[in-house]
């Protein structure tokens, strides 16, 4: 029986109408793949970057840079494209990458007019209003780090400038002493029992935040585990080394949350929750509502309250309304936020460091004999080695990963005969920087103290030539806070014990924006023991090869 006549047509119609889908969907695959060859032609041949050397795969899309930010090789970037390419890299089709002194100090001087890029907005603490055009319309709150209104951002580190002074900062260090009382009897109770250095890095910088900022103890050490927060915060860092890269998509997410959702599923940045997660900043939010709650009973009353950072912030506001409760509250937990992980990413370099260079270790041990136990920070000046050491796990090993990434102003940058146009983002990775001969002498990779004391005009030129606390006017107001904590909790751990690092396993460390010697094993054994000191000594493993780098090879034989 033949077909009827309206039955041919509805098929015939269908077979035109799935004909024309077809097309529109092989038209507009063939447009953007068009779209995409002809932005990779013009990104390699014709854009005004093109002359700066660097991988061509980088010139034609952000993907290059982004895959690496996701694989966690954001470091190793550092260490080997300007060996390769030279003191300009292109690492993007509109990023360049610089390791020079000049670009050092075009891009990070104040007053040079190069802002913060739009790599930020992946790491905002509140969502701007993002308006139909795509454009940002920031939110008045305390985000130093994510802050682009400069006049915004002096008038507030302006505000809080006399807190985070030396003199200030000194009169809390009493807490520093009692944190690291408890953390050498909870380490001596592990009888020289093997520990994730990390970890207990980040365990000890977040008791000796709490003590200091809210005379308040999270209960880290006496638990003996950060709750999983240490590798939980620094994995969250994957996910916005990669969006940072990706401006519009990072504007959309702000718009909608699933554009977020399915980004993160394409690269692969989603990350789960640990098991037995117990995060401390709720806890710390609750503290700092209590306390600021208290404050205003107790001023009524004329009651004392704990002498800690954040009293000291209190009075901020309590004198200049211009530092209003917001910015108050914002700036108790931006210690945290700033802090925790910067301060036990600086405390595991140290100790890997030490840990596996035995002569530097030996060293430490005879300066540190001659200072107290329990060491103020009046006997730092009394320490040059232990100075030494820190301020070279800090070059090698810098907190920051990447080039910290500013927009060229209007006026453009010209370096080395290659001019940069205006609204290019460009920086200098601390990793690349401090690795730079003419800035740190001869062999720059290796872990070598000594160089910070045998020259007075090198050490002066590493100092002002680093990237360690920020740049510019952006550097780190917290940064004497830090320093006091570093050193009293470096020069306590290495006085009492003794270092010996897992001498079997190769350790895995990846980079991201935030960068961490992740997966460094330990085993403090107290110098008590000496004789186990001195026996374990005698079996310590060499150092690396290359004993700047031991994050990319094993830490023995």
């Amino acid at each position: 029986m033949a077909p009827s006549p309206t039955v041919t047509a509805m098929a015939q119609c269908t077979a035109d109408l799935s004909w024309a889908l077809l097309t529109t969907v092989l038209g507009v695959i063939v447009a953007l793949a068009a779209f995409f060859s002809a932005t990779c032609v013009y990104n390699l041949c014709l854009h005004p970057l093109s002359s700066v050397p660097g991988p061509r795969s980088a010139a034609m899309s952000n993907l290059w840079l982004a895959r690496h930010a996701r694989d966690g090789r954001l470091a190793e970037l550092g260490r080997t494209l300007h060996e390769q390419y030279g003191e300009a890299v292109r690492v993007g089709p509109n990023e360049v990458w610089f390791n020079s002194k000049p670009a050092f100090k075009a891009i990070y001087s104040a007053g040079n007019g190069y802002e913060k890029s739009d790599f930020y907005l992946s790491t905002v603490l509140q969502r701007p209003r993002i308006d139909w055009l795509l454009r940002v319309h920031p939110v008045d709150t305390f985000d130093l780090l994510s802050e682009r209104d400069m006049g915004r951002y002096r008038l507030q580190r302006r505000l809080i400038g006399p807190v985070y002074r030396a003199a200030n900062v000194i009169r809390h260090e009493k807490e520093v002493d009692k944190v690291m009382a408890n953390a050498v009897r909870k380490l001596r109770s592990l009888d020289g029992g093997q520990i994730d250095l990390a970890e207990w890095m980040h365990m000890i910088a977040v008791e000796c935040l709490g003590a200091v900022v809210l005379s308040w103890s999270p209960g880290m050490l006496n638990q003996g585990t950060d709750g999983g927060t240490g590798a939980h915060s620094y994995r969250s860092w994957r996910r916005k080394s990669v969006f940072g890269l990706f401006p519009a998509v990072a504007k959309l997410e702000m718009c909608s949350k699933q554009v977020g959702r399915l980004f993160s599923l394409i690269w692969g940045v989603n990350f789960v929750t640990p098991a037995n997660f117990r995060p401390f900043f709720p806890v710390g939010r609750k503290n700092v509502n209590r306390r600021i709650a208290r404050r205003l009973k107790t001023s009524r009353q004329g009651k004392k309250t704990h002498e800690d950072l954040a009293m000291d912030l209190i009075r901020v506001h309590e004198e200049k309304p211009e530092f209003t409760e917001t910015y108050l509250r914002k700036m108790i937990m931006t210690n945290f936020g700033a802090g925790h992980e910067t301060m036990a990413a600086t405390l595991t370099s140290i100790m890997t460091m030490v840990g596996s260079h035995p002569n530097v270790q030996e060293r430490l041990a005879e300066e540190l004999q001659g200072i107290d136990r329990s060491p103020s920070y009046a006997n730092a000046r009394g320490t040059p080695y232990l100075q030494a050491v820190i301020k070279e796990s800090k070059r090698l090993h810098p907190v920051i990963a990447p080039a910290l990434p500013r927009r060229v102003p209007a006026s453009g940058l010209t370096l080395g005969g290659i001019h940069i146009p205006s609204g290019t983002t460009v920086g200098c990775s601390p990793v690349a920087l401090h690795r730079n001969d003419d800035i740190c002498g001869p062999r720059p990779h290796s872990f070598e103290p000594q160089r910070w004391m045998d020259d007075e005009s090198r050490a002066r030129d590493m100092d002002v030539f680093s990237l360690a606390w920020g740049g510019g006017a952006r550097s780190c107001p917290g940064r004497h806070l830090a320093e006091m904590v570093v050193w009293k909790v470096a020069a306590t751990l290495l006085q009492e014990f003794y270092v010996e690092l897992n001498a079997c396993e190769d350790t895995q460390m990846p980079a991201y924006f935030l960068s961490m010697m992740t997966g460094s094993k330990a085993r403090l054994i107290a110098r008590r023991d000496q004789t186990l000191a001195a026996e374990r000594g005698s079996q310590s493993c060499e150092p690396p090869h290359d004993a700047g780098l031991p994050l990319t090879r094993g830490l023995c034989r």
